[in-house]
């Protein structure tokens, strides 16, 4: 009786350990990501959902796009994230385009703002002119894919751009992320800002450009005017890991295409 107890008993600790080393024993692999502030909260969504099924660690860093972009090129990340194209110079890697995003013009709750022209954003930005009980705005950083796309898109009458201004007027602050530009915005009534339509949530209110909402419908029939690429960033002419190339394709498949469409992107 005594040897079937130790027999049964010793059958359980062997069964224990082989599901202790499937379980524990099993490393992950981490695969590393890098970039844009506007791009990461959608990434990090995707790696939470792909890490459900795969035996992999996604380690996702938040700064901007040219961080991103010098990160895949000095071998820092497995692949970044850019919230605007390549810029010459930056010929070494090459972009995934995983969806548009609009970048959205918003407002503190309190202001009566609803609508704004491109003039008159522009003028706000260059030359510190308010817009009704706006008074003040807030930009992204140097190096912010999300400032790249919205200095080429706000031009003035003549179509001179805002980034071929020297400077934005004295009226404009600076901050180094979308979360920061929020919050700028949030606790100032009479502050004007931009971020990505992913970002948005209530705690600014979005303003129409030219009347035209943006909305992801808007973004793909062309009428709402102010969007740009979200790209995936890696080293021109080499391979990604298995696990990092496994990570992209369900990205780009119906899968991944399906949480960006309920994130509020154009997949």
């Amino acid at each position: 009786m005594k040897r079937i107890t130790k027999l049964i008993v010793a059958a359980l600790i062997g069964v224990l350990g082989i599901g202790c080393f499937a379980a524990c024993g099993s490393t992950r692999t981490t695969i590393r990501v890098s970039g844009s502030s506007s791009v990461s909260p959608l990434i990090q969504k995707l790696a939470a959902e792909y890490e459900k099924t795969h035996n992999v660690r996604i380690l996702v860093t938040t700064s901007d796009s040219s961080t991103g972009v010098k990160d895949t090129q000095e071998g820092k990340n497995d692949f970044g994230m850019a919230s605007r194209n390549l810029k010459d110079g930056e010929e070494s890697v090459e972009a995934i385009k995983i969806c548009d995003d609009g970048v959205v013009l918003v407002v503190n709750n309190e202001s009566t703002l609803t609508d704004v022209t491109m003039q008159q954003v522009y003028d706000l930005y260059a030359n510190g002119t308010a817009i009704g009980d706006v008074t003040n705005a807030v930009s992204r950083e140097e190096g912010s894919g999300t400032r790249d796309a919205f200095d080429d898109l706000i031009a003035n009458a003549d179509g001179g751009k805002l980034k071929d201004l020297k400077e934005y007027s004295d009226r404009v602050s600076i901050q180094n992320s979308t979360g920061n530009v929020m919050l700028e915005v949030a606790g100032n009534p009479k502050m004007f800002g931009y971020i990505s339509l992913g970002s948005l949530d209530d705690t600014v209110k979005a303003l129409t450009f030219g009347g035209t909402a943006a909305t992801a419908e808007n973004i793909k029939n062309g009428t709402y005017k102010l969007s740009r690429s979200f790209n995936l960033v890696k080293r021109a002419g080499e391979d990604l890991s298995a696990e990092a190339q496994g990570f992209v394709d369900f990205i780009l498949s119906e899968a991944g295409q399906a949480i960006m469409l309920a994130e509020g992107y154009v997949a």
